[in-house]
């Protein structure tokens, strides 16, 4: 009897040690062995846990030698279920720039007056739209998502950021009159930028007044809440990159 009940709690612990879930950093090893990278190489690497078609997995990305690199690893066995190779192409391509990751972070950073401990996870990724080699930088601060896309000589091509879980009012809310919301977006714009276009919109259960402006080669967009006059989302963009 003694002897099934130890042969019992042995399979139990192979089990146990067989289907156990990956750690965060079994999940990185498995990210470099298969690129090939070395870990002193590494200039930076952030892993996380996240969601992908009703499965758990890490979302490793890490950078070296001037090339980003994407995994998506399987929390319950390690599978590389998904790995961006973009990063490769745009190392193959021949992505030379004096402008590191970490400058394009700090540029981003500077621009919106938040350090990197204030802020939330940054995602930083070298990329090529329209023929410009640019990086793509997005954080978290607060309630709001920021997003940046910067040149290879550092010049902020666009930014915007948008504020996460805004609140639905009922279509008998009370709305803010349009000369009050044309005086709150114009405190977000530079000064003696014109608003050109101006709206009211009842958008996902919630009224907004939306604005666009033009001025020196830069377009922006400027949306608050109707209700409470809240800033919802702005942005900037040069209109020369296109």
């Amino acid at each position: 009897m003694k002897k099934k009940i130890l042969v019992l709690m042995i399979m139990v612990f192979v089990s146990v040690a067989l289907f156990a879930d990956v750690t965060r950093s079994e999940a990185e090893d498995i990210a470099l062995r298969d690129s090939g990278v070395s870990a002193e190489s590494v200039h930076y690497m952030r892993s996380s846990l996240d969601w992908e078609n009703g499965e758990r997995v890490y979302d490793v990305e890490f950078y070296a030698d001037g090339v980003e690199y994407d995994y998506e690893i399987a929390l319950s066995d390690g599978t590389i279920l998904s790995y961006d190779s973009e990063a490769e192409r745009i190392r193959n391509g021949g992505f030379i720039s004096d402008l590191s990751r970490d400058d394009a972070v700090m540029i981003a950073l500077e621009n919106a007056g938040l350090s990197e401990d204030e802020v939330g996870r940054i995602r930083a990724k070298a990329d090529r739209d329209d023929g410009i080699m640019l990086y793509e930088i997005e954080f978290t601060y607060g309630d709001f998502h920021y997003e940046y896309e910067i040149s290879e000589d550092g010049e902020i091509l666009s930014y915007s950021l948008e504020k996460r879980g805004i609140r639905r009012a009922g279509r008998d809310a009370k709305v803010l009159e349009r000369s009050e919301a044309e005086r709150i977006i114009s405190s977000y714009l530079p000064e003696g930028v014109r608003i050109s276009r101006f709206e009211r919109d009842y958008d996902d259960g919630r009224y907004s007044y939306e604005a666009k402006a033009y001025s020196d080669g830069i377009e922006y967009e400027v949306e608050i809440d109707a209700v409470t006059g809240d800033l919802t989302s702005y942005q900037e963009e040069l209109d020369r990159w296109y």
